[in-house]
């Protein structure tokens, strides 16, 4: 046989049998895509909206119903439950526009009896996903997405699809991020946690929202679905009155979870008054400041009945890093006082918040770096290493988030660094570009450190795995927290060690 009188490939292969199972096979496909995508369109939206009485459903903010739409003002971390519990297949879709801030909003949806929030323009970064997977917030994980940004004022809808074999989250009927998994791998980040485990919500960090209309449909005969006419904890699948009661004082005595002040009604009452004579200093840096780990262990102490002072190298407006939460105002913040003011017998603590400006404190730190406000001088960071010092003499703590644990790391005490010896968490990212053993060099934050006879704790290790939003290290008076996520438990550890002590 020549090559010319040869059969063609697409003849014999559109003869064979595999070729025509596999056809049908594609046909079938075709197929259940049409039928499942009419089945969700055959499906009825179901209002939530009237069910939901603000004063019961809400977890942390101020929820109102105002001429027909949820309603909730600015602060960090506000929830509420929605009165829903669904299993199977369905669809939670909100139409909502953002008033004020620059921040997130989103929606907790339950998979496989799993928790997980959809949120878009998150994390001061335009960011949008799911969190958690695998331990992991949206900054890290499979599900982000870059650059989705609302614009205040303007009306969206939110929808959030719940398949058996995973998730989908749109913006608009268009797809922003999706994930294939049967809910296994799902969890609530601690910034979002519900009372219950088996409700929907909705959630907004620090911006002013309304929400015009909530909605629900059930997919499928599968589909378990049931809006409740009384949102409360108590009313959730399993919950008894004595189980509530036990809930409660477990919450009790974790201490504050609400990330802030402002959340009248949703703190702990007990707290403040074991705290209130409690002072803590916060140093930052006079430029380059990292924003969430001054604001958030502030809000929660501050909450706590815990008096703040701010401190900075100079009494002088302090910059803090883009992009690090400091908000549509640029985060500029004034300290109360200069370092060389502190009177350590004032305060039961002090805690150095990161950012690359903390630097600018390295007391024995003999490199160099590009960036030169970084460097400091030697009066500033002689007040630096006086300050850790009559801390520790003084028997009170010694906190630091972040690069801050350079701090620590390079202070001497009898010609030792206080953190020689101790378990430390420091955060993995780079530290600033410098002159480092003599050399140009970037190496992470956790190097000084390590070079300073520290025992390091792995990344993300201590509590959830797989994410450092609980990665703090108490090791006798000096407490260490890994990164910007670690900011909110580091402020509460030390609400309750102080509440303790």
């Amino acid at each position: 046989m020549t090559l010319e009188n040869a059969p063609a490939p697409s003849q014999s292969i559109h003869k064979s049998p595999a070729w025509k199972i596999a056809r049908w096979l594609i046909c079938f496909g075709a197929f259940i895509t049409v039928a499942c995508e009419a089945r969700a369109q055959d499906a009825k939206w179901e209002s939530v909206l009237g069910a939901i009485d603000p004063a019961k459903a809400a977890v942390a903010g101020q929820w109102a119903i105002q001429d027909g739409a949820l309603h909730v003002a600015a602060v960090e971390g506000a929830r509420l439950q929605l009165p829903i519990n669904a299993s199977g297949e369905y669809d939670l879709r909100i139409r909502f526009s953002r008033e004020t801030g620059r921040h997130s909003v989103g929606l907790v949806v339950l998979h496989g009896g799993k928790q997980v929030a959809f949120e878009v323009d998150g994390w001061g970064m335009n960011l949008a996903g799911f969190q958690n997977i695998a331990g992991q917030s949206f900054q890290n994980n499979p599900s982000r997405r870059n650059g989705v940004r609302l614009e205040n004022g303007r009306e969206y809808v939110m929808t959030v699809e719940v398949r058996k074999d995973g998730l989908r989250g749109l913006l608009d009927g268009q797809e922003i991020s999706s994930f294939k998994t049967d809910g296994h791998d799902l969890s609530i980040s601690d910034l979002w946690k519900l009372p219950s485990t088996q409700t929907c919500g909705l959630v907004a960090w620090d911006c002013d929202v309304v929400f015009h209309t909530i909605e629900v449909r059930a997919i499928g005969s599968t589909a378990s679905l049931v809006v409740r006419t009384a949102p409360s904890e108590s009313s959730a699948p399993g919950l008894t009155p004595a189980t509530t009661e036990k809930m409660a004082e477990k919450k009790m005595a974790e201490g504050p979870t609400e990330p802030s002040a402002s959340s009248a009604g949703n703190t702990n009452p007990s707290t403040p008054s074991t705290t209130a004579k409690k002072r803590v200093l916060i140093v930052i840096a006079s430029h380059h400041f990292f924003y969430r780990e001054y604001a958030d262990p502030r809000s929660e102490l501050e909450r706590a009945g815990i008096q703040v002072t701010v401190a900075a190298g100079r009494k002088a407006r302090s910059q803090p890093h883009s992009g690090s939460g400091e908000g549509s105002d640029g985060g500029i913040v004034m300290p109360d006082i200069a370092l060389s003011d502190v009177k350590v017998a004032d305060y039961d603590a002090v805690l150095f918040s990161g950012g690359w400006g903390a630097s600018m404190y390295q007391f024995a730190f003999e490199g160099r770096y590009n960036e030169a406000s970084y460097n400091g001088n030697r009066e500033i960071k002689q007040e630096a290493n006086r300050i850790v010092n009559e801390f520790l003499a003084a028997n009170k703590y010694v906190c630091a988030l972040c690069n801050a644990t350079s701090v620590l790391a390079w202070a001497r005490i009898n010609g030792k660094s206080p953190l020689e010896g101790k378990l430390v968490c420091a955060p993995t990212r780079e530290a600033p570009p410098g002159i480092y053993n003599g050399r140009p060099g970037q190496p992470s934050c956790r190097w000084h450190s390590e070079v300073n006879g520290a025992r390091m704790s792995p990344a993300g290790s201590i509590g959830q795995p797989g994410t450092a939003i609980d990665d703090i290290s108490v090791d006798g008076l000096i407490i260490t927290g890994e990164d910007d996520i670690s900011a909110r438990a580091m402020g509460r550890k030390l609400v309750e060690l102080l509440t303790k002590k």
